[in-house]
């Protein structure tokens, strides 16, 4: 009986053994860290930013793979398809949780199909309009959109998206009504129609927008933080202008589709938290309107629960476009 209990001990220690290795031996080959928009926007720029020491830190190869369209509702629904082995990591942004809030036809559940590892930074959005324009402030551009509804326009980077949302947040508040130009991504496009006349008003990152205000290609009129943004200073807030307490942050976390093995999160969640406390990544990626704080997996996943049930409410402005 006691060598029959000894066999079967080390029976078992054989079939766990391989798993252990594993466990410990990642990651042993290239990590893909995707993301659902264009290349130069503000995961993309983040992303490209953290690769290099997340290279150092995890010892394999950081390759960047862009996944655009649909306000993030194409990358999600490829990646909530992946094996859970740590090589497929998602840069995921709040839009996420906006987009699963309010799109009653996606393919994948965001709480079901992925585990969150954390939260690295938080932005706010900012109202632009071409350095011409007759808007000179935000209530301005209110105003004419209460007098004549939908005459107007504004561009976001998709239907859905926390910039779209963000906006009809505010419209509802205000009562104006705009009309809404989805944009595929980036500030190239909406930027050229800006300028031609063909765009009243763009809503977009900081990361995206700042050059083109800092060479006064663009002008802010708002941004949608409770406070003004730093690097900004002299730009109101939403709040103060038109609409009390109004307070719309985004954010930037690192997710894996779902059955990621605990040891493998553990380990991501180390390397990513080494990584935003290097003087070089916080400084660069605040330099460019981030807010850089890394949050537990449990405070992220709380943090996407919060967010869905604030803008579930707006669901019918998806489900109608």
């Amino acid at each position: 009986m006691r060598r029959r209990t000894l066999l079967i001990s080390a029976a078992a220690a054989a079939v766990g053994a391989p798993a252990i290795a594993r466990g410990q031996a990642y990651p042993s080959q290239t990590i893909r860290l995707m993301h659902g928009y264009d290349a130069g926007s503000n995961p993309d720029t983040i992303a490209r930013h953290l690769s290099v020491p997340l290279t150092e830190i995890l010892g394999q190869q950081i390759v960047i793979e862009p996944r655009p369209g649909a306000a993030e509702r194409l990358a999600a629904s490829q990646i909530a398809r992946m094996k859970p082995d740590g090589y497929t990591l998602y840069l995921m942004t709040g839009g996420q949780a906006v987009v699963s809030a309010t799109d009653r036809s996606l393919s994948y559940d965001l709480l079901k199909d992925f585990d969150f590892i954390s939260i690295i930074t938080r932005f706010p959005f900012v109202l632009t309009v071409a350095p011409d324009s007759r808007f000179r402030t935000l209530q301005a551009y209110i105003d004419e959109g209460k007098r004549e509804p939908g005459k107007l326009t504004y561009g976001t980077s998709g239907v859905g998206s926390t910039l779209h949302m963000a906006m009809e947040l505010m419209l509802e508040k205000t009562g104006a009504k705009m009309t809404h130009v989805p944009y595929k991504g980036g500030i190239g496009q909406p930027y050229n129609d800006l300028v031609g006349g063909r765009l009243d008003m763009h809503v977009a990152t900081f990361s995206s927008a700042q050059p083109l205000m800092k060479t006064d290609k663009l002008r802010a009129l708002a941004v949608t933080s409770k406070e003004r943004h730093p690097g900004f200073p002299e730009v109101p807030t939403v709040a103060e202008t038109v609409v009390p307490d109004y307070d719309v942050v985004s954010w930037l976390g690192v997710t894996s589709p779902a059955g990621l093995p605990p040891a493998i999160r553990d380990r991501l969640y180390a390397a990513f938290k080494q990584a935003m406390a290097r003087p070089e990544v916080k400084s660069k990626l605040e330099e460019l309107g981030n807010d850089t704080r890394v949050t537990s997996p449990a405070e992220f996943r709380a943090r996407v629960e919060t967010d869905m049930a604030r803008w579930r409410p707006l669901a019918h402005v998806v489900n109608q476009s």
